[in-house]
């Protein structure tokens, strides 16, 4: 499944635009905090069920798209730069119930493809908890940066669980935008703009694994 979601300011807004959506998972970016000498850019993750149709599920711990079985997760790109002389990403933390990555490319859900620059690092966070069919919000999640210049949308995939009917235990992955901190030295790309505004007007399609 693929769909183009939306980031919003408050987990009121961020569920109500789930549900009338169907189910999601987004990342919502919920502001900036101080961090020592630092920046923590702030994120919930925001699951809306359809009505209990779909969940949330750690399957067998195990992170492989699209796979029945599969860990559901969420990956944020281009979050900041890891290493070399213009690094500005210090570190990332996940909220209760899930663990963090970093890698450069990937991880994405199947039949997903985001503009992901291979010279950013991406973040994913991979559920742990028990299987959930419950509209719910996590908090918790964090990127630090050690630069306050601001955010620039980037793309987020991830992937939760068909919950009833013939597509019981299949995958559904879905693509959207997110508010990610400004790396300094690199500009944002034209396409990843456009999917924002594209994001914002919410223009959705689907495609299930």
């Amino acid at each position: 499944m693929r769909r183009l979601g939306m980031y919003g300011l408050s987990a009121f807004v961020a569920l109500l635009i789930c549900s009338v959506s169907q189910a999601a998972i987004i990342a919502q970016f919920t502001g900036t905090t101080p961090s020592g000498s630092n920046t923590s850019y702030n994120y919930n993750l925001v699951f809306s069920t359809n009505n209990a149709l779909d969940r949330l599920d750690a399957g067998s711990g195990t992170l492989n798209p699209g796979v029945i079985g599969s860990a559901d997760f969420i990956t944020l790109n281009d979050i900041g730069l890891g290493t070399g002389p213009n690094a500005n990403l210090v570190s990332v933390t996940p909220g209760a119930g899930f663990t963090a990555s970093l890698q450069n490319l990937g991880i994405n859900a199947a039949q997903t493809s985001p503009v992901d620059d291979p010279l950013l690092s991406n973040v994913t966070f991979t559920y742990t908890g028990p299987a959930t069919s419950t509209d719910t919000v996590y908090p918790g999640f964090s990127i630090v940066v050690n630069n306050n210049d601001g955010t620039t949308l980037k793309q987020f995939t991830g992937q939760y669980t068909d919950n009833a009917g013939p597509e019981l235990d299949t995958k559904v992955g879905e693509i959207g935008m997110v508010a990610v901190p400004r790396t300094g030295t690199l500009i944002p790309e034209p396409g990843a703009v456009a999917m924002g505004l594209m994001s914002m007007l919410g223009l959705m399609a689907r495609r299930r694994k």
